[in-house]
């Protein structure tokens, strides 16, 4: 019994350095990928509902970010408790079900397009910021050109 609750705290444990390995990845390229985009980092990068919002605002536009924020939210349940009242505000069950799996998916796809963005971005800069080559170089690259054929 003591070999499985350590194998489960093992579990937990690497899970959640996966998950927070994860989001810090997420977060630093938002900052970047912010910073690319307008010129400053920001911390929004960091905060949960604003690096959805800041995901879609720079891949998209803004009303993108407010629908994957909205996605995120109206997928899960909140629950205010006053005294000994608790009021629950949520959708039927089926329906966040469905609203998670949209979120997930829209989530995921956006990445893909704000990492292909994020390459095109960089392509562009890299052009931008090439020098011209001097008379010295110009010779000696082609030299090479002649002699790796």
């Amino acid at each position: 019994m003591n070999g499985t609750s350590e194998f489960l705290y093992f579990f937990i444990a690497i899970i959640i350095i996966i998950i927070i390995v994860c989001y810090s990845a997420l977060a630093i390229f938002l900052n970047r990928f912010n910073k690319k985009v307008t010129g400053n980092p920001t911390v929004m990068a960091w905060i949960p509902f604003a690096n959805a919002y800041l995901l879609g605002k720079l891949t998209f536009n803004k009303d993108a970010g407010y629908g994957l924020v909205a996605l995120f939210v109206l997928s899960g349940t909140l629950r205010l408790t006053f005294d000994k009242t608790t009021i629950v505000l949520s959708l039927p069950n089926v329906l966040q079900v469905i609203l998670g799996a949209v979120f997930a998916g829209a989530f995921v796809v956006i990445l893909i397009f704000g990492v292909k963005k994020y390459e095109k971005i960089q392509i562009t800069h890299s052009k931008k910021n090439k020098k011209p080559l001097s008379h010295a170089e110009e010779v000696a690259k082609a030299n090479d050109e002649f002699f790796n054929e």
